[in-house]
This record gives C-alpha cells, sequence and structure tokens, in this order.
C-alpha cells in the first residue's frame, strides 16, 4: 500500500507541471472571471476586463475582424479549460481582430480574454436576448474528445478472477475532455 502511495504522489507531481492555465489568460489578470459576475453597468463602462469561456455556436467573418456567439461555460482555476459538464450560465459575442479560418472554429471551445466594449441586441430562436460584447485580446481554442475507460473490478484487487479489467464483462466508461 505504501509504494502505490508514493506512485500517485509522483504521479500527481508531474502532472502537476503538465496542467496549466495557457499564457495570458491566467485569472489573476482579469477583474471579471465568470459570466454572472457581469452587471448591466459593466456594459456601459467599457472598462472591465473579463476571462471567459465556452462552446463556439456560430462565427461569422467580417471585414478586418471575426465575430464569435459563444455559450458560456465555467473556466476552470487551473487548466483555463471551459468546464464541458457544467451548466451554461448565458451567452456572448466576441470579436477578435484580424482573419480566423471557419474550419478552425467549427466544434470548438473557447477560453479568452479580453475587454467589455458594450452589448447587442439579437435572438436565440424566438427570444429577444442582450449580448454581452468583448473584444478580445488573448484566447485559446479547445477541441473536445473521448477516450474509453474501463474501471478496475474492486473484488478483484488480489486477481482470483484473471485479469482485473475484463472488458468483456463491462461496458467501457466514456470520459470527455479538452485539449
Amino acid at each position: 500500500m505504501k509504494g502505490k502511495t508514493y506512485l500517485l504522489l509522483t504521479v500527481l507531481l508531474c502532472l502537476n507541471g503538465c496542467v496549466s492555465v495557457p499564457q495570458g489568460l491566467e485569472k489573476e489578470r482579469f477583474s471579471i472571471t465568470q459570466y454572472r459576475a457581469i452587471s448591466p453597468q459593466d456594459l456601459n463602462c467599457r472598462c472591465q476586463s473579463v476571462r471567459l469561456g465556452g462552446k463556439i455556436m456560430s462565427f461569422e467573418v467580417l471585414p478586418n475582424k471575426t465575430k464569435i456567439e459563444v455559450l458560456s461555460l465555467p473556466v476552470s482555476d487551473y487548466s483555463g479549460e471551459p468546464l464541458v459538464e457544467s451548466q451554461s450560465d448565458g451567452r456572448f459575442i466576441a470579436y477578435l481582430n484580424g482573419f480566423i479560418d471557419p474550419e478552425n472554429l467549427k466544434d470548438r471551445y473557447i477560453t479568452l480574454g479580453g475587454q467589455i466594449i458594450g452589448k447587442q441586441q439579437g435572438n436565440i430562436e424566438q427570444a429577444n436576448y442582450t449580448y454581452p460584447v468583448i473584444q478580445i485580446e488573448k484566447y485559446r481554442l479547445w477541441r473536445l474528445t473521448k477516450s474509453y475507460y474501463y474501471p478496475t473490478d474492486d473484488w478483484d484487487d488480489w486477481g482470483f478472477w484473471g485479469w482485473p479489467h475484463r472488458p468483456w464483462y463491462r461496458e467501457p466508461e466514456i470520459r470527455y475532455y479538452l485539449n
């Protein structure tokens, strides 16, 4: 048991260096780090820096900039990734100076940092909606991937039943993660 504990601690220390927030998107650099913390006064003052993230719902290439509509998701403090399994708390529009190929934005997630520059009226299906508008300064795109995992059998730690994973006995679990 002692050997397993040391192995686990070693792995965790090694992985700690692998999981870090993308440079320029550290939580401490921004005054607002949650969508629900944006107030109506923030939309008018154009003085707040924000770090938000979520799933890219739509995009439009405009002259000299790209417009992105994002379904807001909470962002992890440790990795800077949007938390895929969380519930959304709204939507926002973000503008990026320059051109991004639309193929690079399909089915992607984003973490961005920038300034609130106002609000924009729009529709989500039949409902009227007021979008916060953000001018992007830094961003990181994420791709959703999945892996299959066979959980170990807690009753078979001693190897009584042969190979402990027995994939023919159990269904695999599917894990989703961003990279």
